[in-house]
């Protein structure tokens, strides 16, 4: 795969002026003056509340719109062959997290954009990697899923008929990309592998990890190498309209996975013969039994076991949900307001 499939490049203005000049068929959007025009509200309180027009045909504004005049970049985005001219990295910053104050403190924001977060699957999760960027939250962000977008996909997945067939992982950092091109997104299109998990904790590149994968196995390998470097490992499932939340704080002394010990899990993954096998373990050891679950679901995991569906039964509502929770979750942890070691709380909508 062409890294270029999914990573804006940034230009400085006249490195982007020859770009743009070498390549007449990339189409250009300059939003630079009306970033000027929110930024300067920003900086200067005194106006707020004023006549806009009245402000922006001010010599105050002429004068602070001649001094950011060069403070600018091109971004290019090679999937939409379209470059943007746009505030440097700062300034945007500043931009897309405005009306996060006073919701969130500046503190609070700097500690959340510095956390280093990796979503592993990207069904539920390319929805909570979305949700925590467009929050501000993990600059650096690691997300894997070998798996291409299927049509069936979409009642759940931020995606369109045009991307059928692209990596889900590459479609995740499009999206999260065109929201803030000034992010460190790494793409791993072959999903994740235990030594290269090893890697990234070790050189600590991951501080947090959000688990969203099928592999039983791979489930509890994940958990083994996040307690060994003492990272957090954060689950939503999905259920009906409603998720089911785990935190595991491998970071506060958590020594087990969904409640269980190792040894536990050792000896039940020794023992699976078959796909009925997985469904109960997955319904009875990591979801905690039915009562936790939708009976829609149940009856259709009992489909699935069945080979009467093709599939888990999945609803776009969920998924969403799942952005949510997840990302107000990773707040919680990281102003530490949420000290529990383990956490295992079905979250249901109430009409």
């Amino acid at each position: 795969m062409n890294t270029m499939d999914h990573t804006p490049t940034v230009f400085t203005p006249e490195s982007g002026e020859a770009f743009l000049k070498a390549h007449k068929s990339v189409e250009l959007l300059d939003v630079f003056e009306r970033q000027l025009k929110e930024l300067y509200f920003i900086e200067n309180g005194e106006f707020i509340g004023s006549d806009k027009e009245a402000v922006y045909s001010s010599a105050h504004f002429e004068e602070y719109k001649n001094r950011k005049k060069n403070e600018f970049v091109y971004i290019y985005y090679p999937w939409l062959n379209r470059c943007v001219k746009s505030v440097t990295s700062d300034p945007y910053f500043e931009l897309i997290t405005n009306r996060n104050r006073d919701l969130v403190t500046p503190e609070e924001q700097k500690r959340l954009y510095d956390e280093k977060i990796a979503v592993f699957g990207l069904s539920v999760g390319s929805n909570i990697a979305y949700t925590l960027v467009q929050s501000g939250i993990s600059r650096e962000i690691t997300i894997a899923d070998y798996d291409e977008l299927d049509t069936t996909n979409l009642n759940r997945l931020p995606a369109g008929l045009p991307l059928v067939g692209v990596n889900k992982s590459v479609i995740a950092a499009r999206r999260m990309y065109e929201n803030n091109p000034f992010l460190t997104v790494h793409v791993l299109d072959h999903g994740i592998s235990i030594e290269g998990l090893s890697e990234m904790l070790e050189a600590k590149k991951i501080t947090m990890i959000f688990e969203e994968i099928d592999n039983i196995g791979l489930k509890m390998e994940i958990r083994k190498i996040a307690k060994k470097y003492k990272v957090p490992v954060l689950m939503i499932t999905d259920n009906a309209d409603g998720v089911i939340l785990h935190i595991e704080r491998y970071d506060l002394g958590y020594d087990q996975f969904f409640g269980k010990p190792e040894q536990y899990w050792n000896e039940k993954l020794s023992n699976i013969k078959s796909l009925s096998d997985i469904g109960a373990l997955i319904l009875e050891d990591i979801i905690g039994g039915e009562e936790h679950v939708h009976p829609r679901v149940t009856k259709s995991v009992e489909k699935v076991l069945n080979r009467e569906l093709i599939s888990w039964s999945q609803l776009g509502t969920a998924a969403l949900l799942g952005g949510v929770v997840g990302t107000v979750a990773v707040k919680h942890i990281i102003s530490h307001n949420d000290t529990r070691k383990y956490v295992h709380e079905r979250i249901d909508i109430k009409l």
